[in-house]
């Protein structure tokens, strides 16, 4: 009888929820008793999963906006996470934990250079976090072309997962990852998850009730139906805030899942990075670009109109504006820099040591520069760097998900927007939005008549009298 083994992934992550105005969470409506929606998550889940051990148990990945908040408010729950991931990786040499770009984005949608800058971002977080490197990335909303995953080879990640319905080929056999091979000879490892399995744990509460009848009911037949010889990957993936605030108590539910029912079945816990260790890749597939796990046409759901969000047709005139947005923002950028900076591009990527290494700002351009630098040319160039952090920040997949602009996701991207332009501003004098003003006006809520351009504009006003 062939070995079986099960995993479970996590995607455990929360928007940028914080106001670029005070550097704070505002309180948001609906988290009562807590002040906001993050604080309330986490005492529903990331607490009770930690507490658990649940994070030495899965595989996870946690996005960047989330854990520096844990940092901040909640960093002995932070460092439980970090020791349970520490412990797998000093036990099996390999890590349960998956790196993510360091923005919630949509992959496909940002050119090579963006890519880039969000992956090494997001490497750096991960080492700085767990103390080393992992051998995975997760991508926001499993969002994909051929480009994003030879950013992610180049960069040194061997694997990523996806849907099944990402292959090329539906009838694939998904209990074993696969090799993609890439335009520039590199490679990526896939894992497809499974369909049947992820949707009963994320979609039916009745599947997640009781560990042991899961196993029985759902995983066991699930396993029946592959007849083959040879050792078997079964992979669940979810949000992982299914495991207490979507469904209650199912942090519960893991942990016992995960420590009890699978191996009392005869079924083997594993890792994905420790599966592609022990069993080189021997397959290949083809994977459809421009595909996600969570839009039924493709990636459409973040740029326009679709099946999803047919109402939605603020979505367009949004990523338009933000795309033309940060065309002029990079303008800006190269032209000031070019011949103060070393090597621009290589001074963003490098700026994630001030975004979560707290290094000085003016400590960081001086050892970027190309020459003595006087102090206008220093807070010139810290301008242009924060403002090219905001235009990153400001493309977060959040605020295309839902079905209206009046809402705090897409309102806080043009808040990061604002908060770019005016930056920009600040270092070039040049007003890098008002060419841009008819488009995002075209923008309008259809719940309260709120037009993108007086929410933009509105924002950045403030700025311009806060600073």
């Amino acid at each position: 009888m062939p070995e079986k083994h099960f995993c479970v992934h996590g995607h455990f992550y929360q928007p940028p929820r914080v106001d670029p105005f005070t550097g704070e969470i505002p309180q948001e409506y609906g988290a009562e008793p807590y002040p906001n929606w993050t604080e309330k998550i986490y005492h529903s889940c990331y607490l009770p999963n930690a507490n658990a051990g649940n994070f030495e148990k899965i595989s996870f990945n946690i996005g960047s906006t989330l854990t520096h908040w844990m940092e901040r408010e909640h960093p002995e729950t932070l460092q439980a996470i970090i020791q349970q991931e520490n412990a797998v990786t000093a036990r099996l040499g390999i890590s349960n934990g998956m790196a993510q770009p360091y923005y919630h984005i949509i992959m496909p949608l940002s050119n090579r250079r963006d890519k880039t800058t969000l992956v090494r971002w997001g490497l750096h977080d991960f080492q700085r976090m767990f103390g080393h490197l992992p051998q995975g990335m997760w991508l926001p909303e499993t969002a994909m072309d051929l480009e994003t995953l030879d950013v992610l080879a180049e960069e040194g990640m061997q694997f990523t997962i996806l849907a099944p319905w990402q292959a090329k080929r539906p009838d694939l056999d998904f209990t074993r990852p696969y090799r993609i091979a890439l335009p520039s000879g590199r490679s990526m490892g896939v894992f497809f998850y499974n369909s049947f399995l992820s949707g009963e744990i994320s979609f039916n509460p009745v599947a997640t009730e009781n560990a042991d009848r899961f196993v029985h009911d759902w995983l066991q037949p699930q396993m029946a139906f592959i007849q083959r010889d040879g050792p078997q990957f079964y992979l669940a993936a979810s949000d992982g805030e299914l495991y207490g605030h979507h469904q209650p108590y199912r942090d519960m539910f893991l942990a016992h899942l995960l420590d009890g029912a699978v191996e009392s079945q005869g079924i083997l816990r594993s890792y994905p990075a420790g599966w592609l260790r022990d069993h080189p890749l021997d397959q290949t597939a083809e994977v459809l670009e421009n595909t996600s796990w969570s839009c039924h046409h493709g990636i459409e759901r973040w740029r326009d109109v679709c099946g999803d969000a047919p109402d939605a047709t603020w979505k367009k005139p949004l990523r338009e504006f933000l795309s033309g947005l940060c065309e002029a923002v990079d303008q800006v950028f190269v032209e000031l820099s070019d011949g103060l900076l070393e090597d621009p591009w290589q001074a963003r990527d490098d700026y994630a040591q001030v975004i979560t290494d707290k290094v000085n700002p003016n400590e960081f351009v001086r050892a970027h520069a190309k020459k003595d630098l006087s102090i206008e040319e220093t807070n010139m160039l810290k301008n242009l760097l924060a403002a090219e952090n905001e235009r990153l920040r400001m493309l977060s997949s959040d605020a295309w998900f839902f079905y209206d602009l009046d809402r705090i996701e897409p309102l806080n991207a043009l808040k990061y927007a604002a908060h770019a332009t005016y930056l920009t501003r600040l270092a070039s004098g040049k007003d890098v939005s008002e060419a841009l003003l008819p488009i995002i006006s075209r923008a309008q809520s259809k719940a309260s008549g709120l037009h993108g351009d007086m929410a933009f504009l509105s924002y950045l006003s403030r700025f311009q009298l806060n600073y």
